[in-house]
């Protein structure tokens, strides 16, 4: 069997051309079936074989509009990076620009104006910008002293009114001063079931239970704040939650321990960049 196969394919044929009208052979080949598939296969790697040469070695390529170059490449990584450098230049004349300003006039100068004319980076000109009634004005208030936005006043400003809202509705029961305070203060619920809720908007960070049976949640806020929400009898969100102000995350309870009641109070803590503020100051406001 495998000797037929092998002179099928070795058999050769004659491929000839002939005289229509009188059979006279003009043109003749002798060619079998494998050495036709091996003619094909070479042409077929040659060509391959010339097109990578091609590709390699002549500028073909740039022809195809979609196709970029590895010099085209690079430019428009050079072009970007200048751009960066450029932007980078420009936020850090104008940095430099704003402080210099402000030293000017804690030095009680007047800054120079702005030029309008522009080249590589910002440029400014030296020129005094004349005074008139409202810088006086304006100068008067922020360099009288006791006044709120002195330039030398380092007092941190009083709170005048709550910015956080009532974690439930209740009265407070022990303040934040009080010797037994522990970084906290102590808010008893009108009912004795009561929902507690978010003081602010942010993200539900830790949840706690206890062997007390008593839980606790912590929620971080913008601006560096965590409030914690201590004595929980029944939590109603879950860790990494984002909840609103106002929205209801748990519940304060009487709880029996022991065969004693324990009364509901809502034990709640305010932090700010790892350091205890006083919740009054930001739930019923300044004194």
């Amino acid at each position: 069997m495998f000797r037929n196969i092998w002179n099928f394919l070795t058999d050769k044929r004659q491929l000839s051309m002939r005289d229509r009208e009188s059979g006279e052979v003009h043109w003749k080949l002798n060619l079998s079936p494998i050495g036709l598939w091996g003619s094909l296969f070479a042409l077929v790697v040659i060509m391959f074989v010339g097109l990578m040469l091609l590709m390699a070695y002549t500028s073909i390529l740039d022809i195809f509009p979609s196709y970029r170059t590895q010099n085209e490449k690079m430019h428009d990584e050079m072009t970007a990076s200048i751009l960066r450098l450029d932007g980078m230049e420009q936020e850090m004349n104008d940095m430099l620009e704003y402080y210099e300003s402000v030293t000017t006039i804690l030095n009680g100068s007047t800054p120079a104006s702005q030029s309008t004319a522009l080249s590589d980076g910002t440029r400014y000109d030296k020129t005094t910008v004349e005074r008139n009634e409202a810088d006086s004005l304006l100068r008067a208030q922020m360099e009288s002293e006791g006044s709120e936005y002195a330039l030398s006043n380092t007092k941190r400003p009083k709170i005048e009114a709550p910015i956080f809202a009532m974690p439930l509705d209740g009265h407070l029961s022990r303040g934040f001063d009080s010797p037994q305070s522990d970084f906290d203060i102590v808010l008893t619920p009108t009912s004795t079931d009561a929902t507690v809720k978010s003081v602010e908007a942010g993200t539900v960070i830790a949840i706690n239970n206890f062997s007390d049976g008593y839980a606790s949640i912590s929620v971080q806020h913008s601006g560096g704040y965590v409030s914690v929400y201590k004595n929980l009898s029944e939590v109603l969100v879950r860790r990494g939650q984002s909840v609103l102000a106002g929205t209801v995350i748990g519940r304060v309870g009487s709880l029996e321990i022991d065969d004693t009641t324990h009364a509901a109070e809502l034990v709640l803590e305010l932090w700010r960049d790892g350091v205890p503020v006083n919740p009054e100051l930001y739930i019923f406001g300044g004194k």
